[in-house]
């Protein structure tokens, strides 16, 4: 959430820098004449405080003089500022909440270097192996006979979703869970949990992360402090409410029984209707592990690595662009967060990219790295370096990391301050994103790594992960008769 008195002191560099992002300046209007109404009730509500101190002052010393007159009149008049008083606070209250509401819908201010449109800071090229060409939208055109965007070939390497079927990797889960739900086995399902060990490993070990482990579902008020929510609302799983009955269809008693057992006899309400998301990534937990706490400046910075599920609603384009692993609802990730003093939230952001670039070079996939444009930023987000990785599929450039600087956008939400000695408590920078998404990461894997003979050769430092294996290979007849698209 972004600084009220910020709003109120520079209000045009406010709308300059959000229209950047396009949000118009009527919102920025709107957020600081609602600030205005609870300022201007504020000052109201002060003087109403100092009118009835003044008045209660007055009448202890009356009681304690000797032949002082009746303090009726002077108990009349507190009691009367008491009662002008609680009913200006209700009004606060509620301005407050108007004006709360104005300033979650304002974006975070887009950092000074941030372009106007992503720009691409550094790529790494595709290569030739084994008789197999790479291509990038900056190389020579692919040779007849490639496969791409789902069409057959009869030379040429395969694509990714192609890959999936022959080796068996993972099938598509429609029977149990519906379509952009995968189902991985054997060889994938070892390949996810080699891919999330060797990752945490790589952030722990070389770059100071503690690894954490969150729970998949989040509250609200979780998800509003990591800036998810509203913005996202539509794109979240949201769960119903333990013992809560849907329209028209009521509860059986062993239903009943079960959730009051399951929340321990208690059946409180969370804020907002549904009280649990599934959630988007770990960002949220993490986002809120320090809630509402001062730190002290010597434990920053504090830097954290996860490794979990992601949920997401996505829009059934159908096609290439739904196929394989590139549209999931559902999918494996590892990320990063920090909390950090603002001079080192620059130093933060660079030291996350370092890490998920050394994954992306040690895995020996082809990647490009870019600084995302105004436009483009989520909307906690000041600035954000996106990674990218090339698999020659519908969409040649497949994102798998997106590390951004949050300023004090997060923390002010969550309330997440620090002090140095003798110094005023401040709010800490936060620094976070994916670092790496993983299925985009398997389509790169798979589709840089097959050889001619049909196999996907893998890169040597994920190989003690899997057990030493140095390919993944089709599985022998008698196994593939369980194999599904």
């Amino acid at each position: 959430m972004l600084d009220p008195t910020l709003i109120r002191a520079e209000p045009a560099r406010v709308q300059a820098a959000l229209g950047r992002r396009g949000m118009a300046a009527e919102a920025v209007q709107g957020a600081a004449e609602c600030d205005a109404r609870w300022l201007a009730r504020q000052a109201v509500a002060d003087a109403l405080r100092t009118r009835r101190r003044r008045a209660s002052e007055e009448v202890a010393r009356a009681k304690t003089a000797p032949g002082a007159p009746g303090t009726d009149d002077l108990e009349r008049a507190g009691r009367e500022a008491a009662d002008e008083l609680r009913q200006v606070e209700a009004d606060l209250a509620h301005l407050e909440a108007e004006r709360d509401e104005a300033l979650r819908a304002l974006p975070n201010l887009p950092a000074s270097d941030v372009p106007e449109e992503t720009t691409v800071l550094h790529e790494t090229p595709p290569r030739a192996r084994c008789g197999l060409v790479r291509h990038s939208p900056t190389c020579p055109p692919q040779p007849a006979g490639r496969r791409r965007k789902g069409e057959g070939g009869s030379s040429g390497s395969l694509l990714h979703w192609d890959l999936l079927k022959i080796l068996n990797l993972a099938h598509t889960a429609d029977a149990s869970a519906g379509r952009g739900f995968l189902i991985w086995r054997g060889q994938g399902a070892r390949l996810l949990r080699a891919l999330a060990a060797f990752m945490l490993d790589v952030h722990a070990r070389d770059f100071g992360y503690e690894e954490v482990r969150c729970p998949s579902v989040a509250t609200r008020e979780a998800l509003e402090g990591s800036a998810h929510l509203p913005a996202l609302e539509e794109k979240m799983y949201a769960l119903s409410e333990p013992g809560a009955e849907a329209p028209g269809q009521p509860q059986s008693a062993a239903a009943r029984a079960t959730a009051e057992n399951v929340t321990g006899g208690s059946r409180r309400r969370l804020e907002g209707g549904a009280g649990l998301f599934l959630i988007p990534r770990a960002e949220p937990h993490l986002a809120n592990l320090f809630r509402g706490q001062v730190l002290d400046a010597g434990a920053l910075p504090a830097r954290f690595v996860a490794s979990g599920p992601a949920f997401r609603r996505e829009a059934d384009h159908g096609g290439a662009a739904g196929r394989g692993l590139l549209r999931l609802h559902e999918f494996p990730t590892v990320e990063v967060y920090a909390f950090c003093r603002p001079q080192e939230s620059e130093a933060e952001l660079a030291r996350a990219v370092e890490a998920a670039t050394k994954i992306l070079a040690l895995l020996e996939v082809p990647h490009r790295r870019l600084l995302r444009g105004a436009r483009s930023l989520s909307h906690a987000a000041a600035k954000t370096i996106d990674l990218e990785v090339w698999a020659a599929g519908a969409e040649p450039w497949l994102g798998v990391a997106a590390l951004s600087s949050f300023t004090d956008y997060q923390a002010r939400r969550t309330e997440t301050r620090y002090r140095a000695a003798d110094a005023k408590p401040r709010l800490v920078h936060t620094v976070g994103g994916a670092a790496v998404a993983i299925p985009h990461l398997v389509a790169a894997l798979v589709e840089n790594g097959q050889e001619a003979d049909g196999s996907v050769r893998l890169p040597e430092a994920l190989r003690p992960y899997m057990g030493g294996l140095d390919r993944l290979r089709p599985p022998e007849p008698s196994d593939a008769r369980d194999a599904k698209g």
